[in-house]
């Protein structure tokens, strides 16, 4: 078995490194020809680090995730080592993830599903902030259980909130796993894991 200890980062030399560990990494490390342990782990480090100088954290760089996750499976590594890989699995996994979930929505969708779940007569703006990571919608005549009312519905990774304007700075908290798609947002807006709770700035 050939290694390419003098990979970088690219899609191509990613994939050999994987090809390459993928058929033995069941294996103790002094069964497999042509492994030098500290090479190899000294090539993930490179690759990793030529990855991290890119900054390009808007994609999940799923070829490189999977490599590092096979990496980390195998016994070769010394406890020091593998914890490293751990830890740079953890930021390739993490990279792009906020982004990630708000492609799963479109506009056309949301806001279908406040004005059905909601009963809303209205939506007056949807909004997608790919800065912040959130996605607010703004309704009018809609209700949660508490009668007709203008509100706004705000996803975001710090939660999933009803803003009521009958009552500024209240908001009711949704308390299960976010939504990872519209469907989903929608069985939210119809179940009753809600709570309710202030806040200094009105939305």
């Amino acid at each position: 078995m050939v290694f390419p200890y003098g990979a970088h980062y690219n899609q191509d030399d990613v994939i050999s490194i994987f090809d390459a560990i993928a058929p033995v990494w069941k294996k103790s490390a002094n069964e497999v020809t042509g492994l030098d342990v500290a090479k190899l782990f000294a090539t993930l480090e490179r690759v990793y680090e030529e990855w991290k100088k890119l900054e390009a954290f808007n994609q999940l760089d799923r070829e490189l995730q999977a490599l590092l996750a096979m990496a980390t499976a195998t016994s070769w590594f010394t406890k020091e080592q593998a914890e490293k890989i751990d830890t740079w699995l953890a930021e390739v996994a993490d990279c792009g993830e906020e982004e990630e979930w708000m492609e799963n929505f479109s506009e056309e969708d949301v806001r279908e599903v406040v004005l059905e779940k909601l009963k809303a007569r209205e939506v007056t703006d949807v909004n997608f902030d790919s800065i912040g990571k959130a996605i607010s919608v703004e309704y009018s005549g809609g209700n949660y259980g508490t009668g007709k009312h203008n509100g706004s519905v705000h996803l975001s990774n710090d939660g999933l909130k009803i803003y009521d304007q009958r009552q500024p700075g209240k908001a009711m908290l949704w308390q299960g796993e976010l939504p990872e798609n519209a469907e989903q947002l929608g069985q939210c807006l119809t179940d009753h894991q809600w709570e309710e709770t202030w806040e200094e700035e009105e939305w």
